[in-house]
C-alpha cells in the first residue's frame, strides 16, 4: 500500500468516528452547555458573526474562579497560535499560587489576534474575575 493511499484511508477512518471540522463546530455549544452543567460555576460565552461563523470563545471553570482570590496578585496573559485546518489564536489568562504553580484562570479561542479580540478577551475575564 503506497503512503498517499494509506494517509487517505487514515483521514476517512477518523472522519468516520471523530466526525469532521465542520461538524465539531456545530456541536461547540452543546459542548458548552454540557461543561457549566458539569462544572457548577463555569462561566463560557460563544460569539458568531451574522453569517454563523465562529469568532470568539471564552472558558472560565467555576473552580478557577473561586481559587482567583487566592492566588497572587499577578496576571500573566498569552496568545498562541493555532495549527490545522482552521487557524485561529488561544489566549490564556494564569496566576501564580502561594507556592508559585501556575493556576489557568481563563481561557479564550479567537479567530484574529488583534486589539479587537484581546479587548473581547479581558473584558470577558475581567467582568467575572473583579
Amino acid at each position: 500500500m503506497s503512503y498517499s493511499k494509506s494517509y487517505k484511508t487514515l483521514r476517512f477512518a477518523r472522519e468516520l468516528t471523530l466526525g469532521t471540522h465542520d461538524s465539531s463546530f456545530e456541536e461547540l455549544p452543546s459542548y458548552l452547555y454540557m461543561i457549566r452543567r458539569a462544572n457548577p460555576g463555569t462561566v463560557a460565552r460563544l460569539q458568531i458573526d451574522e453569517s454563523r461563523r465562529f469568532n470568539y470563545m471564552f472558558i472560565a471553570f467555576g473552580a478557577s474562579i473561586a481559587g482567583f482570590h487566592y492566588m497572587r496578585r499577578v496576571v500573566v496573559v498569552d496568545g498562541t497560535f493555532l495549527h490545522g485546518s482552521y487557524k485561529g489564536t488561544l489566549l490564556t489568562a494564569l496566576a501564580h499560587d502561594g507556592n508559585f504553580q501556575i493556576f489557568s484562570l481563563a481561557f479564550g479561542v479567537v479567530d484574529t489576534e488583534n486589539d479587537e479580540s484581546w479587548r473581547w478577551f479581558f473584558y470577558a475575564t475581567q467582568s467575572y474575575y473583579s
